[in-house]
């Protein structure tokens, strides 16, 4: 979430209502829209209010969706998740009311002011524990545990933690298995610098991805950056995968045990993670409990993720790379192609890398938007199309590049919230769009198997 420069157009202002709720000042942006202090004037309690935006709130699907998450977060009862107190729709605008933490997130928290004295890391991790124990108790997975999906109350010399943004969380079913996601389907789940190693290889969210995803922010906590920072996107999804768990320098006691904790945590494999998310909390609160922590600790500077390079990727057929395509994108994918002009193939008259504000471009060209926006492309294609990671990654930044995310929006590939729609073949994206992505994707494919270099930028890492 971004902090407001000013009034947000078309939404309402200081001392308008929406239904019950008095806006008194606006706190953020985000994707699907604007987040405000606000009054509940029957209960006279401060909010947290997200008002939705018009133009993404009248599409059922989202509508949806919406309704979803807020029903997700509103049946949790701990004191470690952000309350909802209620949800609906007023004046045409649709809202949720939660809790209002007053104090930040744990990221900017980092970013401020350094990493916490170990003993306050392992505490509010521990707290982030006990919140998802509570949520994995009802049933709900959260899939996307971070930094700035953890907020902070100051109290005096106490901190307390609060797990927010269940709006990508889906239910586990006993009969079934999960429910269906509430992020639209095909997009990316989670965070990749904090997503568990099977989840970047096709795996299914459950309590132990999310368990791994507390490991990777207790060491975020404890040294002020996420677990593994590659220098390309395929460097960091194949350190989840292989490299070594990271580690604190091992001086003494305190040390020794929060490496264990971090092993276990972030063990590759779900099944020699902790059992669940109280285990690890119990597990955390023993090591406070009976060891006194050091004043800092630093990482283990020998234990290094391995370099990783584009011509470990297996080759893969064009042809099932073509079929894989048009699979994701729907039957409309074939008719797009065969109807279009050849000299339409380059997309032209889009504004060929246009962003979607005037943010300043990271060193690889491309502002935060727009890298966002290629990170959900690829790992829908890495996922469901048959691509491979770089040529998956290579695709979604060329299209981000060609096309911007405002004319990726207007062909319908990505949504508001800049995830990947699934049309299933509704004919909901732009035909041009088709052509472009099997156009580059095959040509990708080619690169990521030796015919031709393949940019690697850096990636971003939350």
């Amino acid at each position: 979430m971004t902090t407001p420069t000013g009034p947000a157009e078309g939404f309402p202002a200081p001392g308008e209502r929406i239904g019950p709720f008095e806006i008194v000042r606006q706190l953020g942006t985000g994707g699907m829209g604007v987040v405000f202090e606000a009054v509940d004037t029957a209960l006279q309690r401060r909010v947290a209010l997200k008002v939705i935006s018009p133009h993404v709130a009248g599409d059922p699907a989202f509508r949806a969706r919406f309704t979803r998450e807020a029903q997700a977060q509103a049946s949790l009862d701990s004191p470690h998740v952000v309350q909802v107190f209620a949800h609906g729709e007023a004046d045409g605008s649709l809202y949720i009311a939660s809790q209002l933490i007053p104090d930040g997130d744990l990221g900017a928290m980092v970013r401020a002011q350094g990493a916490p004295p170990p003993r306050v890391a392992l505490e509010l991790i521990a707290q982030v524990a006990a919140g998802l124990a509570d949520a994995h108790a009802t049933g709900l997975v959260h899939r996307d545990i971070k930094p700035s999906n953890v907020l902070l109350r100051h109290r005096g010399e106490d901190v307390t933690a609060y797990l927010a943004d269940f709006g990508i969380a889906r239910r586990v079913d006993g009969d079934t298995g999960l429910s269906p996601p509430l992020t639209t389907q095909g997009a990316a789940v989670g965070t990749p610098a904090y997503m568990a190693p099977e989840l970047h290889t096709g795996g299914r969210p459950g309590p132990p991805t999310d368990i791994y995803s507390v490991g990777c922010l207790l060491w975020a906590a404890l040294v002020g950056s996420a677990p593994y920072i590659g220098t390309t996107d395929y460097q960091l999804v194949t350190a989840h995968v292989s490299a070594p768990v990271p580690q604190v320098a091992a001086a003494g006691p305190f040390e020794r045990e929060v490496n264990r904790v971090l092993r276990s945590a972030m063990a590759k494999h779900p099944g020699e993670r902790h059992p669940s998310a109280a285990a690890l909390r119990d597990d955390l609160r023993r090591v406070l409990a009976t060891i006194p922590a050091p004043a800092s600790v630093e990482p283990d500077d020998s234990v290094e993720p391995p370099t990783v390079s584009s011509s470990s990727v297996p080759t893969r057929r064009v042809a099932a790379i073509a079929v894989g395509l048009v699979s994701l994108l729907g039957a409309g994918a074939v008719h797009g192609v065969l109807t279009l002009r050849s000299d339409d193939a380059g997309g032209t008259g889009r504004g060929a890398g246009g962003a979607t504000s005037s943010e300043p471009a990271h060193e690889d060209g491309l502002t935060r938007a727009q890298r966002i926006a290629a990170a959900n492309i690829a790992a829908a294609l890495d996922a469901d199309a048959d691509l491979d990671v770089v040529a998956a990654e290579c695709t979604a930044r060329t299209l981000v590049r060609r096309s911007g995310v405002d004319g990726l929006q207007e062909q319908g590939l990505i949504d508001d919230d800049l995830d990947f729609v699934d049309s299933g073949g509704t004919g909901a994206i732009d035909p041009q769009v088709y052509a472009d992505i099997i156009e580059v994707g095959v040509g990708c494919v080619f690169e990521s198997v030796g015919l031709g270099a393949v940019p690697r930028p850096a990636t971003l890492v939350e």
